[in-house]
């Protein structure tokens, strides 16, 4: 029996199986079936590709956002909006597929926005060359999934075929470690919070082939949280709904699909309307920050900041300066929201605020 079709019966099993406290244990072992065939089918089709029939699109620049929705909703128009006139635009052409990138240019950080073709229904299984598409996106930092008032209803659909692909959107990998050992049988160790009886993860865990392993787990987490936290396929990252085209719609029509959905973006693409949110609802879901470095003795460069992530240390800084440093650093000194004081003399574990001034001393 081939993967596609142990999957499909796999899935029409759990289909048939009643969702209740008896049942839990043999659903989690059906899903973890299911997930555990997906994970050999994908690396199956990774081989293939290594052998020449697949592709990769290059990113550039300081992270990469993905713009996913289906035909006619004004992707293309959204990516010529942000993207200035001096960036590079261009195609890359494979079989059925064409992913268009432009580049951003927002606070100093070089953003590679993808315009990549819709997600159809049963993209996760490959229809219309929806792997294509989705591998594209799982090598994103950011996805957003841009709509107008007359496709609203594919936000659930795309969302629904991206968490089959494995990515989860604006979820943290769930608070558990998986250690193998040699001998020892399962161990499982839990906080008292956890509702997930032992039973169930004993069985998901032997049926993932884990025989002596001990397991801790950190955090009430459901039964598909658990299965994704024995999964090495599985990818986390921010996403936003982007409902394009508000032009078109009447005041009245606007606000209350604003109050109902809070967390979206509405912008005008066509009438560069709402764009400057946009870039910044992009930026700080990518999470990233400027440190301007200084010279002693001189101004700092705050033309040309360093882009990284929130949260980063004057070593991580240091690790991403691509010169070569003679000797070891002495002590760093910093100016801005971080410093207790200005020019505070701190070391390599100081983690650093956005926009904060960084002078290095050997």
């Amino acid at each position: 029996m081939s993967i596609e079709k142990e999957i499909e019966k796999t899935k029409e099993k759990l289909r048939e199986t009643p969702v209740n406290k008896s049942t839990e244990t043999e659903r989690g072992r059906l899903k973890a079936k299911i997930a555990r065939l997906k994970e050999k089918k994908e690396q199956k089709e990774k081989e293939s590709q290594a052998s020449g029939q697949g592709y990769a699109v290059k990113q550039r620049g300081d992270a990469t956002v993905s713009l996913v929705g289906p035909p006619s909703v004004g992707k293309s128009t959204l990516l010529n909006s942000l993207t200035n006139a001096d960036s590079e635009v261009a195609g890359y052409e494979f079989t059925t597929l064409e992913v268009v990138p432009g580049m951003m240019d927002y606070k100093g950080a070089n953003i590679q926005i993808l315009d990549v073709p819709g997600l159809i229904s049963g993209a996760a299984e490959d229809r219309g060359g929806g792997k294509q598409v989705l591998s594209v996106v799982r090598s994103s930092d950011m996805v957003v999934l841009v709509t107008d008032i007359e496709k609203m209803e594919m936000v659930e659909e795309m969302e629904e075929e991206l968490y089959q692909n494995g990515v989860r959107l604006n979820k943290e990998p769930p608070d558990m470690d998986v250690f193998e050992r040699g001998e020892g049988g399962i161990e499982i160790s839990t906080t008292k919070d956890v509702n997930l009886d032992e039973e169930t993860m004993e069985k998901v865990l032997r049926d993932h082939g884990f025989v002596n392993c001990k397991v801790v787990v950190r955090e009430d987490v459901t039964l598909d949280e658990f299965i994704d936290g024995l999964m090495n396929n599985r990818v986390y990252m921010p996403g936003v709904v982007c409902l394009n085209k508000t032009d078109d719609m009447d005041e009245g029509e606007l606000e209350r699909l604003k109050n109902d959905n809070e967390d979206w973006i509405f912008v005008s693409a066509e009438e560069h309307e709402n764009l400057e949110e946009f870039k910044e609802r992009l930026w700080k879901g990518l999470g990233l920050m400027r440190v301007y470095m200084k010279e002693r003795g001189k101004e700092p460069d705050k033309d040309e900041p360093l882009i990284v992530c929130e949260g980063s240390t004057v070593e991580e800084v240091m690790d991403e300066l691509s010169k070569d440093f003679t000797g070891e650093l002495s002590y760093a000194k910093v100016w801005g929201e971080s410093a207790k004081f200005p020019g505070q003399k701190v070391g390599e574990d100081h983690e650093l605020k956005d926009e904060d001034i960084l002078e290095l001393r050997f």
